[in-house]
């Protein structure tokens, strides 16, 4: 979507997925630094799971029980521990990230595209998980993440469309992440998380926004256009329709959120004038199966 009206700043929309690839350098780098930080932060993604190979000690976590607490290894110290073990075989992480023009959208030069920081996240995730041993991959090209830049680039080309019958891994420790704006319709959404669930895998989706298309900033006549549409849509007074807009993208995330819940799936928000960090943690730690408290910034 772009907006354009008098003494406001205009939105940027990248042509077409170029624009990415262009970006290419400077993505990599930022995922590169998100990744270093979030495993010195989480110590490593993964290792810990069902097996019989002890690999660490760590503390007791709020809404744990005591019948997990190591007694031998607490009685040396004032706090609880637990002993956590190595997964006897390596989780499967399949992506996915929107790049639809959409996506290629934002509201202030300051800030990135929700394309480019939707990249930053998966590509940081995507490393900290091919570190920790784990098998990554695209989730409807199926390649495998080898290189890294090359992984980058099978991600912004697979990403423009959504194929509902893509195949998927669906082995004992497989795991699906979405990264998108989720802004097509609801039907289209519930469909493909229909066909995510089919198998025992859980799907995580990271929902990218630009903070100005929840707060709809905009006043007087404004003209909004998109890259599926061949006319704009005017709007004449865009203050007085901001509690309409703002109830309808309301409505949306939570039938998003419901879609995701019957799917079995997890839903987390990040706006881009907030760092990537932090989401990153969030989304690391929901893969790992533990709770975002474990995960600090390194």
């Amino acid at each position: 979507m772009k907006a354009s009206q008098q003494a406001f700043v205009p939105a940027k929309l990248a042509g077409d997925a170029q624009d990415l690839a262009n970006a290419l350098p400077a993505l990599l780098m930022d995922a590169r630094k998100t990744a270093a930080s979030l495993m010195l932060g989480a110590h490593g993604r993964r290792r810990a799971g069902m097996g019989e190979a002890f690999w660490q000690h760590r503390e007791l976590l709020d809404g744990e029980t005591l019948r997990q607490v190591d007694w031998r290894r607490s009685a040396r110290s004032d706090r609880l521990f637990v002993r956590e073990m190595e997964r006897e075989s390596p989780a499967s992480l399949q992506i996915w990230v929107d790049t639809r023009p959409s996506m290629r959208w934002r509201n202030q030069t300051s800030r990135p595209t929700k394309a480019e920081r939707a990249l930053v996240v998966a590509l940081a995730l995507a490393m900290a998980a091919k570190a920790g041993g784990e098998r990554v991959s695209a989730l409807l090209s199926g390649q495998v993440m080898g290189q890294e830049e090359a992984f980058l680039e099978a991600l912004i080309a697979s990403g423009g469309r959504f194929d509902a019958q893509a195949p998927i891994d669906t082995g004992r420790h497989a795991q699906i992440l979405i990264v998108s704006d989720g802004l097509e319709p609801i039907e289209l959404w519930a469909e493909r998380l229909r066909h995510l669930s089919s198998g025992t895998q859980p799907v995580l989706f990271v929902l990218i926004r630009d903070p100005d298309e929840e707060a709809f900033p905009f006043e007087g006549r404004v003209s909004f256009s998109a890259p599926d549409r061949d006319t704009p849509i005017i709007i004449g007074q865009a203050g007085a329709a901001r509690d309409t807009y703002q109830r309808t993208y309301r409505l949306h995330f939570e039938a998003l959120r419901a879609a995701l819940t019957s799917a079995r799936g997890s839903l987390l928000s990040h706006a881009t004038d907030q760092p990537a960090l932090p989401v990153t943690l969030q989304a690391a730690a929901l893969l790992d199966g533990r709770g975002a408290s474990q995960f600090k910034v390194g």
